[in-house]
């Protein structure tokens, strides 16, 4: 599952109105393949998956859940590059400004015979 440091979570909730949940999320492009990204919205969707973090709802649809597991969202007030980051421990390649990763693709073992054999 997904964590979000304190820093991050009080930036959040400062942008937060009542009944406001902030969108995790994963969807395809960026240099590496797959780009992070993260709404404010007024209420969750059917299937969502819910996690709070100190009056923080977050929700994420099930396969964006599943690429952000072991996930770190943390808020970094750099002078040239502030906002939210993504620490992700399954991203096996990251693109130079951290704004898009790839994932280790998952293969069979190759000990198993092939049909021909």
């Amino acid at each position: 599952m997904i964590s979000i440091t304190p820093d991050a979570a009080t930036k959040l909730r400062s942008a937060l109105d009542p009944g406001d949940i902030v969108r995790v999320g994963i969807v395809s492009g960026g240099c590496s393949g797959n780009r992070y990204s993260l709404a404010i919205e007024e209420g969750q969707r059917e299937g969502d998956i819910i996690v709070e973090f100190d009056d923080v709802k977050v929700c994420m649809d099930p396969q964006s859940s599943e690429m952000l597991s072991h996930t770190v969202i943390h808020y970094d007030d750099d002078i040239w590059n502030p906002g939210f980051k993504f620490s992700n421990m399954k991203a096996a390649n990251t693109c130079g400004c951290g704004a898009s990763f790839s994932q280790a693709e998952s293969c069979s073992s190759n000990t198993e015979p092939s049909a021909g054999e």
